[in-house]
């Protein structure tokens, strides 16, 4: 049976999907990869008739199907040499032609999935270089965009492919279920092994079922939803899951995923550019970008370089404005600060090398005694100014780069919590706050840039970002004032 899986016990089709990882000719058929390696092809096929059922059961219950293949180029471009030269020692050179085409190549018979388990019309196929279905591939924009949290996972190798795509998956944040009657490898013990390892610590990767334990839990959740929905026809109410989860935005009436009855729950910016800006109070947080000393305060790394810090402050009241109403309406707020490791480990040579800086002004050099270190973490110079210091509760986020996202667990914070919404504030415009904000823009976040409380020390560049985010009717996002965003939340708030 199943164990208490996922941890909030929030099991829906609409959440949940099936990946059935690479059954591909090459890897259990005749003359493909595995076959050419001299290993037991049965040990391979053994997943095919668990793998049909539940694939079955999903496709009639509307959990949504995935596919992969591991293949290459037809260039081999994307081919590592390391991996090439691995695959020519045991006599299965990917790239090389053999009774199936050429091994592990795109577009050739080998490559393909087996009849058995052919895709239907809709159903995505990923095709990934390596053994991680993550690696590489939109495999995740996928999932995200689809609303799916939980995983299961069927298909070959499970020591190898299997189980690297589970372990991403696992620090990605989804809830992984290894089907174990419906994965193989080309030896039983180490199929044995990897199943044993999900279960250590708890459950240190997810948990493991039967292809029917699974079937058999996924039935009564269809079930529940039909005759929630049936009743909900009747006038019974009522939400389809049973389940109440904020913030997953299915199934709530006022698009909120939130009880239809709780008031008040978004906020309107009605003058912001170019289309109205919808703030929903518990899917929106703030970001405030690298409001350090190291730039906004004399005697720092923006001083430094010539730049008139004066600029930046200018900012500052409307930026604690807009945190203190973000604050008193409840939203989720964010600091970020570029910073390095102390023994610049994270620090590109590019980066350290930019701008031929002498001696003492360069990343990691102490540019004054009371500053400190330039841009290395909990220097002072590295500090949030005080008029908009983090209080507890609220994330503060160290970051090698310019964008909030790079290097940063920033993601995965957001998506724990539900948000689907970002206001923008911080310096400098141009550089890291318009970098953050295009991507959370590719991440599907909605993203309003609140305009007098972000700076540059060059306001032709402040001028030209603002200008850029609205164009092609905002194609990175909105823009709105302080005031607005505050007037818009208090209105809400009453």
């Amino acid at each position: 049976m199943l164990t208490c899986r996922p941890y909030d016990g929030d099991f829906r089709p609409e959440n949940t999907a099936l990946i059935v990882i690479d059954m591909q000719v090459d890897f259990c058929g005749k003359g493909g990869y595995v076959d050419l390696m001299g290993y037991d092809l049965s040990l391979t096929q053994a997943p095919i008739e668990p793998i049909k059922r539940a694939l079955a059961a999903c496709r009639q219950y509307g959990v949504m199907v995935i596919h992969t293949r591991e293949g290459h180029r037809l260039n081999l471009a994307d081919l590592f040499p390391n991996k090439a030269w691995r695959s020519k020692q045991i006599g299965a050179g990917i790239g090389e032609t053999g009774p199936a085409g050429r091994v592990l190549t795109r577009g050739e018979g080998g490559w393909d999935l087996i009849p058995e388990l052919a895709p239907l019309e809709g159903e995505v196929v990923i095709d990934k270089p390596g053994k991680g279905s993550f690696y590489a591939t939109d495999l995740d924009l996928i999932l995200r965009r689809a609303g799916v949290r939980n995983l299961v996972l069927a298909g070959i190798t499970t020591d190898v492919c299997v189980h690297t795509t589970m372990r991403d998956a696992n620090d990605m944040g989804y809830e992984c279920l290894l089907l174990t009657d419906a994965c193989g490898a080309t030896d039983p013990a180490n199929h044995a092994a990897a199943v044993s390892m999900v279960t250590k610590q708890g459950g240190v990767f997810g948990t493991v079922a039967s292809t029917s334990a699974f079937i058999k839990a996924l039935t009564p959740a269809v079930v529940k939803i039909l005759e929630a929905a049936a009743a909900a026809a009747n006038g019974g109410g009522g939400a389809a899951n049973g389940t109440a989860v904020e913030g997953d935005g299915v199934g709530a009436a006022n698009g909120n995923g939130h009880a239809a009855d709780e008031t008040k729950t978004e906020a309107v910016v009605t003058s912001a550019v170019p289309y109205p800006y919808i703030i929903p109070l518990r899917r929106t947080a703030l970001v405030m970008i690298d409001f350090q000393r190291d730039f906004m305060e004399g005697g720092g790394f923006g001083a430094s370089l010539g730049n008139n810090v004066e600029l930046l402050r200018a900012c500052l009241p409307a930026a604690a404005a807009l945190l203190a109403a973000c604050r008193a309406a409840g939203l989720a707020v964010v600091h970020t600060l570029e910073a390095h490791t102390a023994d610049l480990g994270d620090l590109h040579i590019s980066k350290f090398s930019r701008g031929n800086l002498p001696p003492g002004m360069r990343i990691g050099d102490v540019l004054t005694p009371e500053m400190g270190r330039v841009l290395i973490r909990d220097e002072p110079g590295n500090g949030i100014v005080p008029e908009v210091a983090p209080i507890e509760g609220e994330l503060a986020l160290f970051k090698p780069g310019k964008d909030a996202f790079y290097a940063t667990p920033l993601e995965g914070w957001l998506r724990e919590r539900g948000i689907t919404h970002l206001l923008f504030a911080g310096v400098t415009t141009e550089v890291c706050v318009q970098t953050s904000m295009r991507a959370a823009n590719d991440r599907g976040f909605e993203c309003c840039l609140v305009t007098d409380a972000t700076e540059s020390y060059f306001p032709e560049f402040k001028a030209a970002t603002i200008k850029m985010v609205t164009a092609q009717g905002g194609i990175v996002g909105w823009t709105a004032t302080t005031g607005e965003i505050a007037a818009a939340l208090k209105a809400a708030a009453h």
